[in-house]
This record gives structure tokens, C-alpha cells and sequence, in this order.
């Protein structure tokens, strides 16, 4: 039972050495985008296609969605 033990802490140990180290170069990062009409969120989808394309890949533009806003006391959730 030790040695099993053993060899699955050896297993886990070797598996996070081998995950890549997090680095503030490739963090993720969240962008709230405001536009005025259309127009102007289509400006903007252009431009950060643009960039994607300068740094190399695929892009795919999807139909923007809204959300509606719901009242959480409507739902009975107390916060």
C-alpha cells in the first residue's frame, strides 16, 4: 500500500512539473466594448479581426446577442 502510495504522489509530482508555468504574457484578459450603433460595433469587430489577423489564426464572427435583465428579487433570491 505505501509503495502505491507512493508511486501515485510520484505521478502527481511529475505531472506538475510538466504543466507550463503561467505568465503574465498570456493572461487572459476581459474587454467591455461600448458602442453607439451598428455601425459602430461593426468598426469595432473589424479592427479586432484586424489584430487577430496581424498575429496570425482563424476568426469567426458570430451574431451579437442581448441579454435581458432580470431582477434577482424577482426570482426570490435574496442577496
Amino acid at each position: 500500500m505505501k509503495i502505491l502510495n507512493l508511486l501515485i504522489l510520484l505521478v502527481l509530482v511529475a505531472v506538475a512539473l510538466s504543466a507550463p508555468a503561467a505568465s503574465p504574457d498570456n493572461a487572459p484578459t476581459v474587454s467591455v466594448l461600448r458602442y453607439k450603433d451598428d455601425q459602430d460595433l461593426a468598426n469595432i469587430q473589424r479592427a479586432i479581426i484586424a489584430q487577430y489577423e496581424r498575429i496570425g489564426g482563424t476568426t469567426k464572427v458570430h451574431q451579437p446577442l442581448t441579454a435581458n435583465i432580470v431582477n434577482p428579487a424577482s426570482l426570490g433570491i435574496v442577496i
